[in-house]
């Protein structure tokens, strides 16, 4: 072979371990995302309950049962949920939900689907959305972010 030969042999070596290593190193990125979560969670909260402005902001009152069939649930509170919104999904989400994560914008999301449907979602997302309730979220923060979303 001449030395041209070698060289696109080398390359074409180069190329395979690439395209074998790229995949590899792209999967290992998406797991860590996928551990992390969108939410940001701190240690010292779950040792100190009473640390209110460390941890996600909840409403440490609510009990968490979910409502009986066929019950209507009130509509949430925006505001709260904004606030939660902002600590648990923006960072994944974007500010006020105009995308820019790794979650889609949520602008006009009342137009796929409606306050119990986005309920339905928060409680049990799909895949890479992270699974927030019922911890570190109550179930009336649930109804707060998605009567948050829906307004936007």
């Amino acid at each position: 072979m001449t030395k041209g030969g070698k060289g696109t042999s080398s390359h074409i070596s180069r190329v395979n371990t690439l395209r074998t290593f790229v995949p590899s190193l792209a999967a290992c990125a998406v797991a860590a995302l996928l551990l992390a979560g969108c939410g940001k969670h701190n240690a010292a909260h779950e040792h100190n309950p009473n640390a209110a402005a460390s941890g996600p902001i909840s409403d440490s009152g609510d009990t968490g049962l979910r409502p009986k069939p066929g019950a209507t649930v009130a509509m949430g509170d925006p505001q709260h949920g904004a606030a939660i919104f902002s600590q648990n999904c923006a960072s994944c989400h974007g500010a006020q939900g105009a995308g820019g994560g790794i979650g889609p914008r949520l602008k006009a999301e009342k137009s796929r689907k409606n306050y119990q449907q986005a309920i339905a979602w928060i409680k049990n997302p799909q895949p890479p959305m992270p699974k927030l309730y019922p911890a570190p979220l109550s179930e009336s923060d649930v109804n707060d972010v998605a009567a948050y979303v829906e307004s936007l």
